[in-house]
């Protein structure tokens, strides 16, 4: 690191490195302060994203649209299913399906082979849903292919395939025929192939049609098999049509992902309190709790948590351990009664939404709970963020400390490197003289004691 000085003049060549590393022990003391620092500060982010992860599992028991989940019940799966959101009504409904809803097929005369046999020459005019387009034909590319490929980069709404159909097989006559549908279903999305237009003689092979079911006996219409309109927050998948059989759909209440919503908030909750409490626990062998124990924003955090457990609501179900929660009087952890809490959504469902979400009776656990967490989070006021905001402040200030003594510590080293430069030559100057004043008076060149 510093400058090896060596030129027989007996000054400690390691002086010098010894000299500009005692100059840099400031430094490094700064750099240790730092190190420290920045573990703290990573301790700190680790902590804020736990009680990140905490708010966002709270965002589902806040609202009662959060908190209610739903599932839908089909008798017969296999003729119509459905979703549903929160916002649909539980209950049980009679659902027949008379007809599905299909698209518009025009199938071409038959041909020996899609890719050989050319099909003639001129243009088609296909009119879908009320467009019409003109489909131009190259005379030199007209092969029942090329044809289909054609339709497909000029239409839009209907789509062209080859279709083999293997009729005729055993009698030698053609196969191949082209086959125009409507994209969409319904008896609106019509294809329309103008016979005065085109040299193939197409035919309806299927004509469109909408859905028909009856829903508690009321007819139902709709241009596709999904139906979203008869209720709020349902659809329903119509599979196949099965005149005189009714379907029963059941609109009930997700007992397994409510209970994975609150478990999930045990568990972060669980999480943070554990950061927490590790910290405040004294190592027996160095007898001192963990490095943030003693700043105030811990306590702040722990306090908020625990007010907030405290909640007692207004309605049927008051506390959570009524419905099977409990806090660890030793480490403040949940503890959560599986059996317990399904009973309890089986039992009342409505009762333990009510205990958790806001409602007419009051702000819910799940909003009083999110209020504290959003509290420490707050990034004008809040104890994490303020913290954060400290640890950046110090970091930033030892660099800048670091910087100001480095340029001041190899200021001085250079200035040190000068000194011993000039001492060497002053030493190795009077080393010189005394040389040649021991030879000039005789005594071989060496003084006594050099």
């Amino acid at each position: 690191m510093g400058m090896r000085i060596n030129t027989g003049s007996g000054i400690d060549p390691g002086l010098v490195d010894k000299l500009i590393e005692m100059e840099r022990l400031p430094i490094k003391q700064i750099e240790e302060r730092k190190k420290k620092v920045s573990e703290d500060q990573k301790g700190y982010k680790d902590l804020t994203a736990l009680v990140s992860s905490l708010g966002q599992s709270l965002n589902s028991l806040r609202n009662r649209t959060d908190f209610v989940k739903l599932k839908v019940e089909s008798s017969h799966p296999d003729i119509v299913d459905g979703t549903v959101d929160n916002s649909a009504l539980p209950g049980q409904y009679e659902v027949e399906v008379l007809h599905l809803a299909r698209t518009h097929k025009s199938l071409a005369e038959a041909f020996p082979d899609k890719d050989e046999t050319p099909v003639g020459f001129g243009y088609m005019s296909i009119e879908v849903d009320g467009k019409t387009f003109d489909v131009d034909i190259d005379p030199d590319k007209s092969t029942l292919a090329q044809v289909a490929a054609t339709i497909n980069e000029t239409v839009e709404g209907a789509k062209a395939i080859v279709v083999n159909t293997k009729e005729n097989i055993e009698t030698g006559e053609d196969s191949f025929r082209l086959l125009v549908l409507s994209e969409k279903s319904g008896k609106q999305a019509k294809v329309t192939i103008d016979p005065d237009t085109t040299y193939l003689e197409f035919k309806d092979q299927v004509v469109g049609r909408n859905l028909e079911m009856s829903f508690e006996d009321v007819p139902v219409f709709d241009e596709d098999n999904s139906v979203e309109a008869v209720m709020p927050g349902l659809v329903m998948n119509a599979k196949r049509a099965e005149p005189g059989t009714k379907v029963t759909i059941k609109i009930d209440y997700d007992l397994e992902k409510t209970f994975e919503s609150i478990t999930g908030f045990i568990d972060n909750y669980n999480k943070v309190n554990e950061f927490v409490d590790k910290q405040f626990q004294v190592d027996p062998q160095t007898n001192q709790a963990g490095a943030l124990s003693k700043d105030n924003t811990l306590k702040t955090l722990r306090r908020s948590l625990q007010n907030a457990m405290q909640y007692r609501g207004n309605g049927k179900i008051q506390t959570l351990a009524e419905v099977g929660i409990t806090t660890d009087p030793k480490t403040g952890a949940l503890k959560l009664d599986e059996t317990k809490v399904k009973k309890a959504l089986a039992d009342d469902y409505i009762g333990v939404a009510n205990l958790f979400t806001q409602n007419a009776e009051g702000p819910g656990f799940g909003a009083t709970m999110g209020d504290a967490v959003r509290s420490v989070q707050n990034p004008r006021y809040g104890v994490l963020p303020s913290k954060e905001r400290e640890f950046t402040r110090m970091i930033e200030n030892f660099d800048k400390d670091i910087e100001r003594r480095e340029r001041n510590a190899s200021q001085r080293a250079e200035g040190i490197k000068r000194k011993f430069a000039a001492l060497e030559g002053l030493v190795s100057g009077m080393k010189a003289q005394g040389q040649g004043l021991a030879q000039n008076l005789g005594g071989g060149g060496v003084l006594p004691g050099m």
